[in-house]
């Protein structure tokens, strides 16, 4: 098994990582926390897959749990799902001395995280993510947050998980594209980090490639994101470089409608949009990084270009980095070299 440490702000967990971890989450409760009730968090796709296995291991641990399954999708996460959760949480009894599972993807593990930061003004909780993506991403760091009409995850906290539980196990599942959705992020964090990690990706780029070692991949990528948390939990500043890919990303998600594409698909088009503007604007210094970006993401099959009609410019106003009529934009310099510039709204185009 695999073990990460963080250590944030006077607080720190453990990121664990294995096949079958699952198997073992009644013991790993007992252990690390002495809790006898739990209240489950999770989607409709989570539960059909993987529903019964929980179940079954807390009622043979003696755990007693609730369960409050939402739909699956990003339509989910919002305010509306939290009242209903609140109400559960209510009627189940949950207290201060109880604890929330995550048990799902970046919608639950964001809704969960935002339900526990708020719940009796906080309570432990527990990521269990099921998908890449929340592997490598949303599970790590402390981020929770839910959608509104006018952008996405304008409300949330920052809310540490007590403990991440990684099951590499549960990947098998995916859809391919919910597989590869959530590998985008893995490219993200190699382009601004690691260019042996980017090199790998280019060599294996098949599912059964990933597949074959994936505790490490995942390992790497929490660790990257881990000691950039560490250092800036509030994303003051290195932290906002993680956000690379997400503003275009985030406003094509908008545009569409939640849903349309996987948060991995519109953070690939990001990626794309900032590399060629990082070109345009001389911030970027290697102009054919874009076509070697472009050939491993397709070979991944993820979408690159922005689709037509969007308008860039004004979903970018509502993002959380513009600052009156600039904005705190994300590049690339080199492969493994971000960088962070302060550049006017109105250069945002092509």
């Amino acid at each position: 098994m695999k073990k990460i440490a963080l250590n944030i702000e006077n607080f720190s967990y453990d990121i664990l990582i294995d096949y079958n971890l699952i198997d073992n989450i009644g013991s790993i409760i007992k252990e690390y926390f002495n809790a006898s009730t739990v209240f489950i968090i999770t989607d409709s796709n989570v539960v059909s897959f993987h529903g019964e296995k929980i179940n079954s291991i807390l009622d043979a641990s003696n755990i007693k749990f609730n369960t409050y399954v939402l739909p699956a999708g990003e339509s989910s996460k919002n305010i509306d799902t939290v009242n209903d959760i609140y109400n559960s949480l209510a009627n189940s009894e949950i207290t201060r001395h109880d604890i929330i599972i995550a048990f799902g993807g970046g919608v639950v593990g964001d809704i969960a995280g935002f339900v526990a930061s708020t719940w009796m003004r906080g309570l432990r909780f527990i990521q269990v993510p099921t998908t890449v993506l929340a592997c490598v991403d949303s599970s790590v760091g402390g981020k929770t947050g839910i959608n509104i009409s006018a952008g996405k995850n304008l409300v949330g906290s920052f809310y540490h998980p007590s403990l991440v539980l990684i099951d590499a196990n549960m990947l098998k599942t995916l859809p391919d594209r919910e597989f590869f959705s959530g590998v985008a992020e893995i490219v993200k964090h190699s382009l601004l980090f690691d260019s042996d990690m980017f090199k790998y990706l280019e060599e294996n780029n098949k599912r059964l490639d990933i597949e074959k070692n994936i505790c490490e991949l995942l390992e790497k990528n929490c660790i990257l994101k881990g000691r950039v948390v560490e250092r800036d939990f509030k994303e003051r500043h290195e932290r906002m470089m993680l956000n690379f890919g997400h503003t275009v990303g985030h406003s094509v998600e908008k545009h569409l409608g939640y849903g349309h594409f996987l948060h991995g698909e519109a953070v690939s088009i990001g990626i794309m949009f900032a590399l060629k503007l990082g070109v345009k604007l001389g911030i970027t210094k290697n102009e054919s990084l874009i076509e070697q970006v472009s050939s491993l993401l397709k070979s991944l099959n993820l979408p690159t270009d922005l689709p037509i009609g969007i308008d860039v410019l004004s979903a970018i106003k509502l993002d959380k980095k513009r600052m009156s009529d600039s904005i705190n934009f994300i590049f690339i310099e080199k492969l493994g070299e971000p960088i962070i510039k302060k550049i006017l709204l109105k250069n945002i185009i092509f």
